[in-house]
Order: structure tokens, then C-alpha cells, then sequence
């Protein structure tokens, strides 16, 4: 398959990250757009390196080396990708709907010198342009849950990871059970971000079936990573916001402030990181 044909809720996703390339000019996390993990409530790590620790994190559970060949689906400014690639010595193909970002990614990866091992392209991931089997593992950091179905983005993961490749991603989950009157609260507070409703933890594994995918790991950080994550991403922002403010057009910039009042701490709302592979082929 080489069609990049890009879906209308990509190339919504697209433009809004496009108008947000240059907040990851300031960023508070680096060259990344994933939360971080803390090893506990007094762990005093800054944003950049607990970010970091959770791509490490996602490195291990994808098990690739020299040889590899890895696809990075949203791989947003190319942080984590790069970091893959040093690691490994795997190849790292990204992609993102956002062609701003493919253009800081690539810059990203030449003056990183890796130009030649880590590459990024314009596509989406409901219609990815690469070939049945593929790559030797895929990965999705926060990028799932923005696409419009779960099930139908996996699949086209698994469509072009090769027999016995390993998948790893995170995504939102209800943790707790939403009640009619925080529903709209949460719905409104995710629609800001184009986030789509929280996956089912127990749905899971039926859905990485569905996708031709069979389920290795599924743990619940939200403790180590979200919750944490909303608090110090407040504080720090409150501490830099001039340089912020400089780098991003207020329209946007008023698009990710709270509003007045506004509270983003979503308890009902967790983060899972997910495992699986696609069987070997018989």
C-alpha cells in the first residue's frame, strides 16, 4: 500500500500541530510530546528526563536491535524516535499527519547525525503508506488516542509489522468509573486537545485481537505518569511562560490554556502502557 491519503480527523490532527511546532521550541520536555514517569510522589526529576525514562521504558518492551526496522506512528518532533535509534541500532521510520512536525523531526535527525538511520514522512496512521510486513516493530506514544478508531488503527499496525514483530503504545483509559456529570466535563477538557473518548482496560485485549494482535503486557502508570505529569507541566509553564508566550501564537496559546477555573486533573482518567505482538506466522 503507498497511497497517503490522509483521513478528515487527520488532517485536523495535522493543523493543529502544525500551529504547535513552535511550542516545541520552548519545550518544557524537549524534543518530545509525551507525558513522563516518576518512580514516586517525592522523585524530583524535571519534565525533559522523566519524559525520557518513559521512552526508555517503551525501548525494552519493543525488544529490536542492529537490523530492525521500526515504524514510530505519530512520532510527533522525533525525540523519542532518535532516542530509539541510538539505543538499538535499530532503523526508525516516523510518521506524523503534522507536516511541520516531519520537517523539525528530519532537522531533528540530521543534527543529530542520524539522518541516514532516522527518517520522517507525512502520513496517517489509518492509512498507513508502507508495505504488508514491513517492520520488525511498531510503536504509538500518545498517538492512538487521537485517531478516530482504535481498532482500525491497529489493525494497520498490525498490516505492516511482520510475523512475531512486537507493538508498544500508550493510551487513556477510564480507570474510574465517569459519572453523567463529569462526563462532559472530561469530553469537553479531551475534544480541547482532539483526544478521543478513554479506551476500556478490560476491552483491551478482545481489541488488539480484533486488530490481529495478541496482548503481551498491559499495566496502569497513571499514578507515575499523568497525574503527575498535569502538576508539574502547571508549575513549570507558570515558572516560563514569557518564553512560552514568545514562541506560540496566542490564538494557540489560548487553545491550551485552562479556562478560567478550569481544572485538567481528570482522576477518572488513567495511562496504560500496552504490549503485544502478531503471531508468528505457522
Amino acid at each position: 500500500m503507498t497511497s497517503s491519503n490522509i483521513t478528515p480527523v487527520g488532517e485536523q490532527v495535522g493543523q493543529f500541530y502544525d500551529q504547535l511546532v513552535g511550542a516545541f521550541d520552548a519545550a518544557l520536555y524537549g524534543p518530545n510530546i509525551h507525558v513522563g514517569f516518576w518512580n514516586s510522589q517525592d522523585d524530583a526529576t524535571g519534565l525533559e528526563d522523566a519524559a525520557n525514562r518513559l521512552t526508555d521504558m517503551m525501548i525494552e518492551r519493543l525488544q529490536v536491535g542492529p537490523g530492525d526496522r521500526v515504524l514510530d506512528i505519530g512520532c510527533g518532533v522525533g525525540g523519542p524516535a532518535l532516542r530509539l535509534a541510538q539505543a538499538t541500532g535499530a532503523e526508525v521510520v516516523g510518521v506524523s499527519v503534522s507536516r511541520k512536525q516531519v520537517e523539525k523531526a528530519n532537522e531533528l535527525a540530521e543534527a543529530a547525525g542520524l539522518s541516514g538511520k532516522v527518517s520522517f514522512q507525512h502520513g496517517d496512521a489509518m492509512n498507513l503508506p508502507f508495505d504488508d510486513a514491513s517492520f520488525s516493530a511498531v510503536w504509538m506514544l500518545e498517538s492512538v488516542m487521537q485517531m478516530p478508531d482504535r481498532t482500525a488503527a491497529l489493525s494497520e499496525a498490525a498490516r505492516v509489522l511482520r510475523p512475531g514483530g512486537r507493538l508498544a503504545l500508550t493510551d487513556n483509559y477510564e480507570r474510574e468509573t465517569i459519572s453523567p456529570e463529569r462526563r462532559p466535563v472530561i469530553e469537553g477538557i479531551l475534544k480541547q486537545y482532539l483526544t478521543q473518548s478513554p479506551a476500556s482496560f478490560e476491552a483491551y485485549p478482545s481489541m488488539l485481537r480484533e486488530a490481529g494482535l495478541r496482548c503481551a503486557e498491559i499495566i496502569d502508570v497513571s499514578e507515575n505518569t499523568t497525574r503527575q505529569s498535569v502538576k508539574r507541566l502547571g508549575e513549570a509553564l507558570a515558572k516560563n511562560m514569557e518564553q512560552f508566550a514568545a514562541k506560540v501564537d496566542p490564538e494557540v496559546l489560548a487553545k491550551l490554556k485552562p479556562a478560567e477555573g478550569q481544572n485538567l486533573e481528570m482522576p477518572e482518567v488513567g495511562y496504560l502502557i500496552v504490549t503485544a505482538r502478531r503471531p508468528a506466522a505457522v
